[in-house]
């Protein structure tokens, strides 16, 4: 008698768990829409909708001509700071070892020439790293591996840092998140963990996954809560609905 109460009593327990209806949106895991911080004209486009392109891969390239020109230029002047730095490194040691029994104010030009050779060369350098960060600027690189979702640009268009237009948008196809939305009024029911069940518009087959995170506020216009469920093998842009079972 006591074994068959207790297993009502667990029947009837089960029994509360709850289930709350919610929609979603599917998003990408990432997506990003990107754009350039600098301005210029589109010579270079080596991508399309549709491509799958890697992590620091080139997708773009504004008119970038001088700036390589500047390159080869400080890359001369280097060269050019090296030479200087390296007789002005073997006159210095040489009146180094005599510097007692010359004038000193003549060794002091020569120290001054060795120090001053290394700044020129340090500065050469620095001027070098510059115009390789501007010619950085003008390429567009994907930030993560992905597939181009949008393209917004075309060759001879021109780019405004200023605006800072979307120019390519990436997601990351195989992996997506659900963007569930609950009613406010089960915002204290709900827990990371608990199990969604779900159909998305366009299918009749069911998928289940687990609440990864609740999103700390409430919509105050739909009056509603966010939770994230991971997602594989669907689309960015689809929708549908579900049941979250709660305790």
């Amino acid at each position: 008698m006591m074994k068959k109460m207790m297993i009502l009593g667990l029947l009837a327990t089960a029994g509360l768990a709850e289930e709350i209806y919610a929609t979603f949106n599917v998003q990408a895991e990432k997506e990003a829409d990107l754009v350039l911080s600098t301005s210029g004209l589109v010579k270079k486009i080596y991508v399309d909708v549709g491509d799958t392109v890697k992590k620091g891969e080139v997708l773009l390239e504004l008119d970038n001509d001088d700036l390589k020109t500047s390159m080869l230029l400080a890359q001369k002047q280097i060269e050019l700071a090296e030479v200087n730095l390296r007789f002005a490194k073997k006159a210095y040691e040489r009146f180094e070892k005599v510097q007692d029994v010359v004038d000193e104010e003549l060794f002091d030009q020569y120290v001054s020439s060795y120090e001053r050779s290394k700044i020129e060369l340090s500065n050469a350098k620095a001027n070098l790293s510059y115009k390789k960060a501007l010619y950085e600027k003008t390429r567009l690189k994907a930030p993560f591996s992905g597939v181009i979702a949008s393209k917004e640009i075309e060759l001879g268009d021109g780019v405004s840092s200023a605006k800072m237009e979307t120019l390519f948008t990436l997601i990351t196809p195989k992996k997506q998140k659900l963007m569930v939305t609950v009613d406010e009024k089960y915002w204290q029911k709900l827990k990371v963990g608990q199990p969604f069940d779900y159909v998305v518009s366009g299918s009749e087959k069911s998928f289940s996954g687990k609440i990864v995170k609740i999103y700390p506020s409430i919509d105050d216009k739909k009056r509603s809560v966010t939770v994230e469920v991971p997602a594989t093998a669907l689309k960015a842009g689809l929708f549908g609905h579900g049941t979250i079972k709660a305790d």
